[in-house]
């Protein structure tokens, strides 16, 4: 009994927390702790969604200059032979020029519509970036709370390890029996499954971070620093509202979505209304020496307008297309209006609930557990108590250490929604 218990003791002596967990990674990570101002300005430098999503301003407003540009005139050059090698009837030179008027001012519409697309495409990319801040802010408290965590069960590992080694050196003494020392070295040996997934978990949450930032993966990964926003923020129901509605990217995309159908019929009517061609041409007849119907040389200056026969005109396919997406456009924008309504109600319910959670474990309930287990183990080193309480005191404190993190970081998360429900952003960087 007494050799199976050393021989376990010596197991968990030989292989500590740090060494045994070396021996189970195949990387060797590098930490490199980014704060949270400098991890959101790398962000917005390298996340490729937004890099790309930049791509559609620019497209707009190359497409908005291409609008710009006024219709092209037609120059015609024409030459006439009239069989003068034979008859001798002479030759002649035509030039013409043509110019397209549109009375609808066809042109002024398509600036208007390319105007408001391009406007249309800032909002999306502000409403993109508003949601990948509060995206990346989310996972870097995430990566924050993980890396805790690991901190707390590795603590909690390495306290199981000195219990166990002490036991070792109480069971030779006699003054801890082999049972306690086998309990005490079974728990360390069993709770270090726990340090390895919490180690996983927050090496992924900061492989994240690092894709999040757009950065390729390595042996170095960015780790979150600092410590989660203290929960001193304040809000009003009827201020965040009025915020929503006057700052949500949603909504101001719905109203510039409405505005650019709008525009997009006043084109379709500039396209449908009359237009016409103005010409001018200038013509040369060189002299006809024919014996029967002589004639100088002259010239000659024509002037005149087209215009096509617009039967096409009669199918208002297209224009009732856009009055119901005109329409459609304001249904749409009622219904972002309940939904920034219904999510500013929610993030707000939520947030007052964290907050209250939040204000509990702010009265030092993990410090005080922290105190009872120091005092049991103790008492258990005294040979005062047994070390089933040690244990319960242990779990006790363990769980409201992980509670109290996951409180803090279920704050910060429903702070973050309250902030992007109300399109503003006041978390200290």
């Amino acid at each position: 009994m007494k050799i199976s218990v050393k021989a376990l003791l010596l197991i968990i002596i030989l292989l500590p927390a740090p060494q045994l967990l070396r021996a189970q990674q195949e990387i060797t990570f590098a930490y490199n702790p980014v704060s949270f101002t400098e991890y959101l300005s790398a962000v917005v430098q390298g996340n490729i969604g937004y890099i790309a999503e930049k791509f559609s301003v620019s497209i707009a407003e190359a497409e908005l200059k291409a609008a710009r540009i006024f219709p092209d005139p037609e120059i015609s050059l024409t030459y006439v032979n009239n069989e003068d090698a034979r008859l001798q009837m002479g030759q002649a030179f035509e030039s013409e020029i043509s110019y397209p008027v549109s009375l609808g001012n066809r042109r002024k519409a398509g600036i208007s519509l390319a105007k408001s697309r391009h406007e249309l495409s800032q909002m999306m990319l502000d409403l993109y970036f508003q949601n990948l801040r509060a995206d990346a802010a989310m996972a870097y408290y995430a990566c924050l709370r993980d890396q805790k965590k690991y901190e707390i069960h590795l603590s909690i590992y390495e306290q199981l390890v000195k219990l166990a080694s002490a036991d070792s050196i109480r069971l030779n003494a006699g003054d801890a029996t082999g049972l306690d020392a086998m309990q005490s070295s079974l728990e360390a040996m069993a709770y270090l499954t726990e340090v390895m997934q919490s180690l996983a978990e927050m090496q992924n949450s900061g492989m994240d971070l690092m894709q999040l930032q757009g950065k390729k993966f390595s042996s170095s990964l960015d780790m979150a620093s600092g410590d989660f926003p203290d929960p001193v923020f304040h809000f009003s129901i009827d201020g965040l509202l009025e915020k929503a509605f006057e700052n949500r990217a949603e909504l101001l995309i719905a109203v510039k979505s409405q505005e650019v159908s709008e525009k997009n019929l006043g084109l379709l009517r500039a396209n449908r209304a009359f237009e016409f061609n103005l010409e001018a041409g200038y013509s040369y007849n060189s002299i006809v020496l024919n014996e029967i119907a002589p004639a100088p040389a002259f010239n000659a200056v024509t002037a005149g307008l087209s215009f096509p026969i617009k039967f096409s005109g009669m199918n208002r396919g297209e224009i009732r297309a856009a009055e119901a997406e005109i329409r459609q456009n304001q249904e749409l924008r009622n219904e972002t209006e309940l939904q920034i309504y219904t999510e500013m109600m929610q993030a707000y319910n939520n947030f007052i609930t964290q907050a209250k959670k939040a204000e509990q474990f702010s009265k030092g309930l993990a410090e005080t557990a922290g105190r009872i287990l120091q005092g049991r183990i103790y008492a258990y080193q005294r040979g005062e108590t047994g070390l089933v309480d040690v244990l319960n005191a242990q779990r006790t404190f363990m769980d409201l250490q992980l509670s109290q993190l996951d409180t803090w970081f279920d704050y910060t998360a429903a702070l973050i929604e309250v902030e992007r429900a109300a399109g503003i952003w006041d978390l200290p960087e």
